[in-house]
């Protein structure tokens, strides 16, 4: 749900920001992806995976969780993707040159320019993401608090998402100090795989 943080890690290319977009909609093995999408944003949904999978075996992660009320810490992985998201908006200036508000136009733009890259899942929802302004509404508490309850909505079994917010202002300052910790590392990451991608091959291994 780091929608945010993925399209800033992704390559510059239209087709790797979209493909890490996409991973958290397509599902299926490296074949069948390659076989009914596009082949070009493959390769993204692939990193986007990669990247998921660095960040929930990373300590700092594992630690974070901690931060979490009992009842939301199944949940880690959804909840603590979007508190980052909150803090990478905070400090995006730090990491990253011109504005978050400049860059979310861009990426809306750019889900315009390849409708037909978006698949069955993410392209019925655009035109939901665009007017909600998904992407700065981590910016804010109030924001948070309504992508919580949104995701909560989905399935009684989340229902202990709704009350999230709680765990964040309970313990800001150590959630902003993980992110701070954990983004440069990540960045490092996901800088290594786009390097791998361009010495080796169309795919991620």
């Amino acid at each position: 749900m780091n929608f945010l943080a993925h399209l800033t890690l992704a390559g510059t290319e239209d087709a790797s920001r979209i493909g890490n977009l996409l991973g958290d909609f397509e599902k299926g093995t490296p074949e069948s992806l390659y076989q009914r999408l596009p082949p070009e944003i493959v390769p993204g949904i692939l990193m986007h995976r990669q990247i998921d999978r660095f960040t929930d075996s990373h300590a700092i992660f594992h630690e974070t969780k901690s931060l979490l009320a009992p009842e939301r810490r199944r949940f880690a992985g959804i909840v603590i993707d979007i508190f980052f998201d909150h803090f990478l908006s905070k400090h995006w200036s730090t990491y990253h040159p011109g504005t978050v508000t400049g860059f979310i136009s861009e990426i809306y733009d750019l889900l315009d320019k390849h409708p037909t890259w978006l698949g069955s899942e993410l392209g019925p929802l655009v035109p939901r993401l665009k007017k909600e302004n998904w992407l700065a509404s981590y910016s804010d508490f109030e924001g948070l608090e309504k992508t919580l309850q949104r995701i909560a909505s989905r399935s009684s079994r989340f229902d202990p998402m709704k009350e999230g917010i709680d765990d964040l202002k309970k313990n800001y300052p150590a959630f902003e100090s993980a992110f701070l910790q954990f983004y440069p590392e990540l960045r490092q990451y996901a800088a290594k795989l786009l390097d791998q991608k361009t010495r080796k091959s169309p795919s991620f291994p």
